[in-house]
């Protein structure tokens, strides 16, 4: 169960990034999605410290991880988001170069095994540092943040034209 629940927030936290991505970045705006990223970021830390009610030694403990993680997961999904954007493009454009596809979908499943590890790392910092019940309230409060986060940015993207993606 553990599990699923653990694959169910990257899976909600790979798609938060890549959304966060298109919706700052759509007309290639790298500034916006980084502003963007580390708002929401900023905003997941605080409200996670308040939910959990964490004591300040775990809040000591626990911020730089998590700041350092998130910064560090904001590169990756940048790296993957550009590797995804140029094979989106190979995939357009027949006859597509073999080689080149094999390196992309190399570094993309690099990319995804590395952001996987570094929610393993905070997941096993938090299990030593948090208590059964501060657990719990972790795992519902990130499932409920990201779907709050994707409502609204879904929302936000209402307002907006679609992103324009190939195929």
């Amino acid at each position: 169960m553990k599990k699923h629940a653990l694959i169910g927030i990257f899976i909600l936290g790979f798609s938060l990034g890549t959304l966060a991505a298109a919706q700052a970045g759509g007309q290639g705006e790298p500034q916006a999605q980084t502003r963007l990223r580390e708002r929401i970021g900023d905003l997941y830390i605080l409200r996670l410290t308040r939910a959990l009610e964490l004591t300040e030694e775990q809040t000591a403990k626990i911020y730089p991880l998590l700041v350092r993680t998130e910064k560090d997961k904001a590169g990756l999904q940048r790296r993957l988001g550009l590797d995804m954007r140029e094979l989106r493009a190979q995939l357009a454009d027949p006859p597509a170069k073999e080689g080149r596809l094999l390196e992309l979908v190399a570094g993309i499943r690099t990319s995804r095994q590395a952001i996987r590890e570094l929610d393993d790392e905070v997941e096993a910092v938090l299990d030593s540092l948090l208590t059964p019940l501060q657990r719990a309230r972790y795992l519902v409060f990130t499932v409920e943040f990201l779907r709050s986060v994707g409502e609204n940015l879904d929302r936000a993207r209402g307002l907006r034209a679609p992103v324009k993606r190939n195929p």
